[in-house]
């Protein structure tokens, strides 16, 4: 569920971005157009402003000894005499050439005003104001900022709209599946406990074909439940002896070795322990050993082994069997090195997932028609010793 919401609001962050791509060049033109309103209407402020002073200085009285030179905080302002002469400035900056009425630089707007005959005996009247296009800027990102936000909830309602008949769909399937796979897992068990008995009771060859065929199946029906979970619930972490689980995991394939009279052999250094969840740790183990013995001819020898070397610990099962074609492959889900083997080709896939979340290095060597060999490095933990307390 989390996961189809998530899809939806990226596919919307992708669609909203498509539409701005769209609407770029509309929104450019009216920058470009208000841009250009914008400073035909400063250029009207500046013609106003000019002839402002111009009436204040047509006020000035023959015998008028000062006269107060109108100031503004938006405006700044100049008198020129014929030549060009400044007679008095209120600009900080160089005023510019004129080639037209208005002239301008890269922070100001400039406008040069002829002044009738006065008695300050100005010729011209110069004119600055800063251009400013705030305003056109701020009108611009309001409306990115409305299309932006409009495209994103329509699109996010849109998708959501179009994706919960899956997602209603999906949610059923995934009940289904959790529920099946529970009502299998105690009749499978139930079934292995009775062969058991037999196998041991009757030592019929036939029996321990069939608690082998069970082995398998159950291995296969622990990886779809790993499958199914893994995305739903968080698999929590703990020291395990590593040496004493993974006996136990050979003790338990020993059925399904013996149905094809293959002998593990199992060289397990005591003692050795590793952080990591008990069912992926099984996971390993498991498809590693089920594989080995898939693909071996019977009458081999399995290699499983468990040591240290250079700091580092090795879990390592080596077979005697087909050997793989394409090494590089075999990790990818659903990839099967034989067909005619069965499977679903999801097993090395899982362990993939498992090693690189728990940064399990992994080291593979193959050969066609002798054999593979699998390396899987831990970071080895070490157990903490409770030590008594002094009193």
């Amino acid at each position: 569920m989390k996961s189809e919401t998530k899809n939806a609001f990226i596919f919307a962050i992708i669609l909203t971005f498509l539409t701005l791509l769209l609407v770029s060049f509309p929104i450019l033109n009216y920058l470009s157009v208000s841009l250009r309103l914008s400073q035909v209407n400063q250029e009207v402020q500046l013609r106003s402003y000019a002839k402002e002073i111009e009436t204040s200085i047509q006020g000035i009285l023959p015998l008028q000894k000062t006269f107060l030179f109108p100031r503004s905080i938006i405006f700044k302002s100049a008198l020129l005499d014929a030549n060009n002469h400044i007679i008095f400035s209120l600009i900080d900056e160089p005023i510019p050439t004129f080639s037209d009425e208005f002239a301008k630089n890269d922070a100001s707007l400039f406008y040069k005003y002829p002044l009738a005959p006065n008695i300050l005996h100005a010729k011209f009247l110069v004119v600055q104001k800063e251009i400013s296009h705030s305003q056109v800027i701020f009108d611009v990102l309001v409306i990115i900022g409305v299309v932006l936000l409009g495209m994103l909830i329509f699109s996010y309602l849109l998708l959501k709209l179009l994706l919960k008949p899956y997602i209603e769909t999906s949610t059923r399937m995934n009940l289904f599946f959790t529920d099946v796979m529970h009502e299998l897992k105690t009749p499978l068990g139930i079934m292995q406990l009775n062969i058991e008995g037999l196998v041991k009771k009757y030592k019929d060859k036939r029996l321990s074909r069939t608690l082998a065929a069970l082995s398998t199946l159950s291995t296969l029906y622990d990886d779809l439940e790993y499958l199914i979970k893994n995305k739903t619930i968080t698999y929590s972490t703990e020291i395990l002896n590593f040496s004493l689980f993974l006996e136990d995991r050979i003790a338990y394939f020993e059925a399904l070795s013996s149905s094809k009279e293959i002998t593990i052999l199992s060289t397990i250094e005591p003692e050795h322990f590793v952080r990591i969840n008990r069912i992926e740790l099984q996971r390993i183990i498991d498809n590693n050993i089920t594989n080995a013995i898939k693909y071996s001819p019977p009458q081999t020898i399995i290699e499983v082994s468990l040591h240290t070397k250079d700091n580092g610990l090795c879990f390592r099962v080596k077979d005697h069997g087909v050997g793989i074609k394409e090494i590089n492959k075999i990790f990818e889900r659903h990839y099967r090195g034989d067909i005619y083997k069965g499977g679903f080709g999801i097993g090395l896939s899982i362990v993939k997932s498992i090693c690189d979340k728990y940064s399990i290095v992994i080291e593979v060597q193959s050969e066609e028609k002798k054999g593979s060999e699998f390396n899987y490095w831990f970071k080895e933990e070490v157990e903490e010793k409770i030590s008594p307390e002094v009193l």
